[in-house]
């Protein structure tokens, strides 16, 4: 009853908030910059149908059934600021103006936006996982394949989705009636029993995978769920979770990007800017740190003060890495002979272990973020040999290259940091090195120096 309420009025509710949020927002303006005044006026009009354009014309109304809540984040953020502005533009009557009040509707905006659609969508999760407002699933694929649909459903339960029925190209799957191990789920035919069940009115949504050694083409299978109404996606079954899958026109013809999406040259700039402003602002307010460390360096053990390496930079370019030095010097020692540092390594000096703790001995590379050889936020940099050895083993190693480097990173803030002694921990660093790279925005890199300042006062580097 509640599910098929829920379901029945989703699209009314929808449409509700996409008319009700200017309209909030059209008289909140009103109030704050006219004098606690609403005055239907053209104006009032001019400004309720720019706050329209702007919210419809976002991603905020989109169904986060399927998305991580966190993304919303930026938009708001956004939002929030050309709302601010537009309506600070058309709204105020010269005396009328000061910052202070554009500041009130910024802060006033994002909580209301924040509150109206994380809120709603965190409750209707509640819902899905108690069971209300679910979607039946139909999937066809293998054995394999349906188990991970499986594992992800049980996983993400607020994702509401629920397998009613199970078909398999293989006919070793339905002839023997596979059942999936602690699960009552067992395959009940082949690929004539899916076309009889497709379009029946209690399912929502067709799901369904393709593997090479499946007993039926990818182009049958597109014909038969094609010849549905139902809504249909492909499960891609990802072994390589680093690439972006994101859609792209070449004229009449659609392709997915499968690495390095394209950033606009405006977003560029704005990194630039962001990098080139708080990477001299840094390097001024650590000037005296810098220069303390340095003599600490210099008379508690014999070599130079900087260390220099070779690392690979946007697009694979080579560049000299600026580090205070943290072990003693080996004249002998060359970029072919490195090894990584593990915790309670000999060769790391007394001031050098302070200084890995704290991470202080990268700060030397605000240099290469205002010389614009890295960022302060994007991918680590590897060493050269280790650079070597990975994009070797690990499908996609080298794209994430296609940024430039950073001095912290996605990875660094989720602990994917220090030593990587196995391949496995190297492969969850590029996970998120490559999730940088695919969803970048300026938010998330403000974010993430947030995170690291306070990840770094915790001293858990080595």
């Amino acid at each position: 009853m509640v599910r098929g309420k829920l379901r029945e009025n989703s699209t009314k509710l929808n449409q509700l908030q996409k008319f009700f949020d200017p309209f909030f927002l059209t008289n909140i303006s009103f109030l704050i910059f006219n004098q606690n005044q609403i005055t239907i006026n053209l104006n009032y009009f001019i400004i309720f149908f720019i706050n329209l354009i702007l919210l419809n014309f976002s991603n905020i109304y989109e169904s986060y059934r399927l998305k991580n809540l966190y993304r919303l984040i930026p938009t708001i953020f956004y939002l929030s600021c050309s709302l601010s502005i537009f309506n600070n533009i058309f709204t105020v009557y010269g005396e009328n103006y000061n910052n202070f009040k554009l500041f009130i509707f910024f802060i006033i905006c994002f909580i209301y936006l924040s509150i109206h659609h994380i809120t709603i969508r965190i409750l209707l999760r509640i819902l899905r996982i108690n069971g209300y407002n679910s979607r039946n699933i139909i999937f066809f694929g293998n054995k394999s394949s349906f188990r991970n649909l499986l594992i992800q459903i049980t996983k993400n339960p607020w994702l509401g989705y629920k397998v009613i029925y199970w078909f398999s190209p293989n006919s070793n799957d339905h002839k023997k009636r596979t059942l999936i191990e602690s699960k009552s789920y067992s395959c009940i035919g082949g690929v004539k029993d899916f076309k009889k069940k497709i379009n029946n009115e209690e399912i929502d949504k067709i799901i369904f995978s393709y593997d090479n050694s499946d007993d039926i083409s990818l182009k049958k299978i597109l014909k038969v769920v094609g010849d549905s109404c139902k809504s249909v996606s492909l499960l891609i079954d990802n072994k390589i979770p680093s690439i972006s899958l994101k859609k792209e026109n070449f004229g009449d013809f659609l392709a997915l990007n499968i690495w390095n999406p394209e950033i606009s040259k405006f977003n560029k700039n704005i990194k630039r800017i962001f990098d080139l402003s708080l990477g001299i602002s840094f390097l001024l307010f650590f000037m005296p740190l810098l220069l303390v460390v340095a003599l600490l360096i210099k008379f508690s053990s014999e070599g130079p003060i900087i260390y220099c390496q070779k690392r690979y930079g946007l697009n694979g370019k080579v560049f000299k890495m600026y580090k205070f030095r943290t072990m003693y010097f080996n004249p002998k020692l060359n970029d072919s002979k490195l090894i990584q540092a593990k915790k309670g390594d000999k060769r790391i000096t007394f001031i050098g272990n302070i200084l890995r703790r704290y991470s202080l001995d990268e700060l030397p590379q605000l240099v290469n973020v205002i010389k614009g050889e890295m960022s302060l936020v994007g991918p680590r940099p590897h060493a050269n040999q280790h650079n070597e050895f990975y994009r070797k083993v690990i499908t996609g190693y080298m794209q994430r290259h296609s940024k430039l480097p950073g001095m912290t990173g996605l990875a660094q803030i989720k602990g994917a940091r220090g030593e990587t002694n196995t391949i496995e921990k190297m492969k969850r660093r590029i996970r998120y090195d490559m999730e940088y790279n695919n969803d970048w925005n300026l938010l998330k890199d403000f974010l993430i120096l947030l995170k690291t300042i306070i990840v770094v006062l915790k001293g858990n580097a080595y």
